[in-house]
């Protein structure tokens, strides 16, 4: 395409000698296929037939020297060729010449609206091939994803908001570029032109490929906030990473990055993919270490009967490692075998068939600590959201089982089992009656019964009582009842007054970490005994119910709180007899509370089952010793250091944010609210201010601080307390 400048003597001599031979020229033809009537910037298309070998194709705009296209368009018999109007073209009519030398035809289109100038430069959408993925935002313009070691390229595609905008990626103008990959980071850059031609938008992309680290055996791996792609050689044992955790309360948490892993074994490449931004819960116990996958004796783990064909260790032994993203295992030359892993040495099979071997179908279709499976090819994929023991099995043609669990180091390690026939049948174990119903299974099934001898990794049941033992019941069958089976469990009657507070029984939900109480309940006052129908198995307990009272008004006259913002929140803890007043008749609402007197409350408030143990050398002969006691052996403090605790210290308001989400065992969040002074918190409490701002629990000020490291009062600890004792119910 050429753009010449003629004299408006040239154009008009042109003219005269052009448009008398129109008449003969029967061998061109010229037609305007779109609207003859023009805005700027529209695209403008001409066409038609000639016998000529090629096409002069001139349009002249009106009042000016200008002539704007000079197109040679070789043709078979027909030609065509389309141009855009500049966004600032005069309007008028316009002139379109074809043909050739005598042979030329003309039309004319108008030119009728004024222009039109947007400068809308956004992008509508920026995708990425199924290798790697960004959580695309108009307004966002960088964004960083990740991408495993053995990804040679990636397809960006972008779509401008404004169709008439333009669009080149790393300076070729495309919608679509394939981009190679080096190890390290790699930029792209997406350019965004406005139809007006010069406002710009560029989002910026980068890819991380990280280098392949090779496992040394028993030197961890170390986990930063950088991709990772590990392979682990052949032969290779005790292959470890170390991860970076920070401890709420009862439980420890961790961010991963990406991180694949690639285990050469006897089954063949064993591969471990976790997504970026992945999140552990894992009990306080655990040491950081995750084991990488491991291949163990088909003979360390027997399957009800069943044919065992592999047997992948992974995470860690002895504690149970949660995400809150489905983490892809793949096992090679598994496929169409039956699947299952084992916890608490209870083998329970995987039924759930993930809909696609995707990121998005596994966290979409999986339940918080829950597993799926789905065939690749020859090889079998879990998709889990947690790490343990899995296993590859042919299952056993008959029923009923033989054997049912870990028989690692000799035999299988089942206690007080009953085997229970697919007609139903009782189970009587540890004073845990269970009663299954005919039809409530299709096979038979072996029931274990035993009492859960470690309290401390248990939710504190606000306002509840805990009034007998913990029992776990487990069945070697994975999956909920038919029909509901009822369980009786015996309880202490001493504990209470049965008259005044009811009693039921109870099941933990481990995904919630609640207390959820039993349909049916039934009470034996005098065998002091509680029934109740459930559908599933789990832990059990009975609890009994605490009541407040409503304060009558005047019950609690408290010279200060009348009127006070935090009276109700004051007058309902005081209720609760987990808080006094002062023998003068007042609360001090205003006055600031010592960490000893936090802890107190709290121990009362979310009653806590007393515990001896941990004594700080400051706090012997305290007044809150056996708090204090209590709640370091719950879990809930760990002191300065381990000698020290400074019961008579002030309480700030960052100490009190972390005691809450011990107390109360709160879900892992992301981020809290932002504040003015949020750079002032400590390290130590940012999980914990995250949390308690996000879920409301912690207010800032009317200035937009938190004040992080303000002393708290008595009025605030008394409104942050109830807050947190009503997530509890």
């Amino acid at each position: 395409m050429k753009i010449r400048l003629f004299s408006i003597a040239t154009i008009m001599a042109l003219l005269l000698t052009l448009m008398p031979l129109n008449i003969i020229a029967a061998s061109v033809n010229v037609t305007l296929t779109d609207i003859p009537t023009k805005k700027p910037g529209d695209t403008v298309t001409i066409s038609g037939t000639t016998s000529l070998n090629e096409v002069i194709i001139k349009t002249i705009r009106p009042d000016t020297t200008i002539l704007y296209y000079d197109v040679a368009v070789p043709i078979n018999g027909g030609y065509t060729t389309s141009f855009k109007l500049p966004v600032d073209a005069d309007l008028g009519n316009y002139t379109v010449v074809a043909g050739k030398g005598a042979d030329v035809i003309t039309d004319e289109f108008a030119v009728t609206t004024a222009a039109v100038v947007r400068t809308n430069a956004n992008l509508k959408a920026l995708q990425l091939s199924e290798e790697a993925s960004i959580d695309f935002s108009a307004d966002k313009q960088e964004y960083t994803t990740s991408v495993g070691n053995s990804v040679t390229s990636i397809t960006v595609s972008a779509t401008a908001d404004d169709a008439e905008a333009t669009i080149t990626i790393n300076s070729e103008e495309t919608s679509t570029k394939q981009i190679n990959l080096i190890e390290g980071s790699n930029t792209v850059l997406v350019e965004v032109t406005a139809q007006d031609g010069t406002t710009q938008k560029t989002y910026s992309l980068i890819i991380k490929k990280p280098a392949l680290q090779i496992v040394v055996p028993n030197v961890p791996i170390q986990v930063s906030t950088e991709p990772l792609s590990i392979s682990v050689p052949a032969g290779s044992t005790n292959a470890t990473m170390q991860v970076t955790t920070v401890t709420i309360g009862t439980t420890k948490h961790a961010t991963l990055p990406q991180i694949e892993v690639n285990v050469v074994t006897s089954l063949g490449i064993v591969r471990v993919s976790i997504p970026a931004g992945t999140q552990i819960t894992a009990p306080s116990s655990w040491d950081n270490i995750i084991k990488l996958p491991e291949v163990k004796s088909n003979s360390s783990l027997s399957v009800a009967g069943g044919e065992v064909s592999a047997v992948i260790e992974v995470g860690s032994p002895d504690v149970t490692l949660i995400f809150d993203k489905a983490v892809r295992l793949l096992i090679p030359n598994q496929a169409g075998k039956a699947v299952g892993y084992i916890k608490g040495n209870v083998f329970t099979p995987i039924t759930e068939i993930i809909s696609a071997d995707t990121q998005d179908a596994a966290d979409r279709e999986l339940v918080a600590g829950g597993e799926g499976k789905i065939d690749v090819d020859s090889d079998q994929v879990i998709w889990t959201k947690h790490f343990t023991k899995f296993a590859s099995y042919t299952p056993a043609p008959t029923t009923p089982k033989s054997s049912y669990g870990s028989s690692s180091g000799g035999g299988s390690p089942v206690i007080n089992t009953d085997i229970i026939l697919s007609n139903g049948g009782t189970v009587n174990q540890n004073g845990a009656v269970i009663v299954i119903p005919v039809g409530a299974i299709t096979s038979d099934i072996r029931v274990t019964v035993e009492k859960v001898t470690n309290m401390a990794t248990l939710p504190t049941a606000t306002l509840l009582k805990l009034v007998s033992d913990v029992y776990e019941i487990k069945k070697d069958e994975f999956g909920e009842f038919s029909k509901s089976v009822s369980i009786t469990l015996p309880f202490d009657k001493t504990a209470i007054d049965l008259d005044k507070t009811p009693v039921a029984i109870y099941w933990l939900n481990e995904q919630t970490n609640q207390w959820v109480q039993l349909d049916n309940t039934q009470v034996d006052k005098a065998n002091s005994k509680v029934s109740g129908s459930v559908n599933h198995f789990t832990k059990f307990a009975v609890l009994a119910t605490v009541k407040i009272e409503a304060s009558a008004p005047g019950s609690v006259d408290f010279s200060d709180v009348k009127g006070h913002w935090a009276e109700k929140s004051i007058q309902d803890l005081i209720q609760l007899g987990a808080i006094k007043g002062y023998p003068d008749g007042t609360f001090k609402p205003a006055t600031n509370i010592t960490r000893a007197e936090f802890i107190s409350v709290i121990v009362k408030a979310f009653n806590l089952p007393p515990k001896d143990g941990k004594v700080f050398a400051d706090t012997d002969n305290h007044w809150a010793q056996n708090s204090i006691s209590t709640a370091a052996m719950h879990g809930i403090i760990s002191g300065y250091s381990d000698t020290t605790f400074g019961p008579d210290d002030l309480i700030t308001r960052e100490q009190m944010a972390v005691l809450i989400v011990g107390v109360n065992k709160m879900e892992w969040v992301a981020d809290g609210k932002a504040y003015a002074d949020s750079s002032d918190v400590s390290d130590w409490a940012k999980a914990a201010i995250a949390i308690t701002t996000s879920k409301g629990l912690l207010d800032g000020f009317e200035d937009g601080t938190l004040k992080p490291k303000g002393k708290t009062t008595r009025a605030e600890a008394a409104t942050v307390i109830l807050r947190a004792l009503s997530l509890k119910q």
